[in-house]
């Protein structure tokens, strides 16, 4: 067992972790064209702030249409590599995060051009920004994620057990609209988290069992398993 922030590398099952690492790369590469689409269109939405033209225009719309795109074609490929459970708004607090973001850039772009600022300042802008963006959408992911699966074990908050230490999965309502997820450890305390329904789907937690765990490892009832320990 380890946290996210340090510790041990777990290892899990080879041949799950060379397919995982072969989804991984396909999601690396839908990542690298939202990258290039975004890097892109903060250059064209730049020069279209400074200095308008029709073709720069053309060029952000292209290019934030390619961004959207890879990113949409990235969470699809995510989907093979893990499941996710967060916390309540995280998409609308991430949007806003993006926002804010992308407003503040562009609003420090426009006072530049209007004093005239060298180009290489402008190129340090550029890349601050991607640079920015890149950090606080790690930053999210870290602290906005309650409980994850994938071929290496299983995450609650903020720790993670590799699957040779876990013995079983658990979830039982907590109360309306909250269920309680959990690891069965070998030689550790369970671990809990309480997710909100509404960010929970059975069917893709059951796939992702299927897909991720070894075999042997079953989702049941932490009642179950404390009223009988022994099966």
């Amino acid at each position: 067992m380890r946290n996210i922030d340090g510790g041990f590398p777990a290892t899990g099952d080879q041949a799950a972790l060379d397919s995982r690492e072969q989804d991984v790369r396909k999601g690396k590469l839908a990542l690298a064209l939202t990258v290039v689409g975004g890097f892109v269109a903060l250059i064209a939405g730049y020069n279209v702030l400074v200095d308008f033209t029709p073709g720069s225009l053309a060029v952000t719309l292209i290019a934030l249409a390619v961004a959207v795109g890879g990113g949409v074609l990235t969470k699809h490929l995510m989907r093979n590599v893990r499941f996710r459970v967060y916390k309540p708004n995280a998409g609308l607090v991430g949007a806003a995060k993006l926002t804010g973001l992308l407003v503040a850039f562009f609003g420090l772009a426009a006072l530049l051009g209007s004093i005239g600022a060298p180009g290489p300042l402008r190129i340090v802008l550029i890349a601050g920004g991607v640079g920015t963006i890149a950090y606080v959408r790690s930053l999210h992911d870290q602290r906005w994620v309650l409980f994850e699966l994938d071929a290496v074990g299983v995450r609650v908050e903020r720790t993670v057990v590799p699957w040779r230490e876990v013995t079983r999965l658990t979830t039982d309502p907590v109360g309306p609209g909250m269920t309680r997820l959990g690891a069965i450890g070998v030689n550790a305390e369970p671990l809990y988290v309480a997710v909100q329904d509404s960010e929970l789907d059975p069917r893709l937690l059951t796939e992702a069992i299927g897909r991720f765990a070894p075999q042997g490892i079953r989702l049941t009832r932490a009642q179950d398993f404390l009223g009988n320990p022994a099966s």
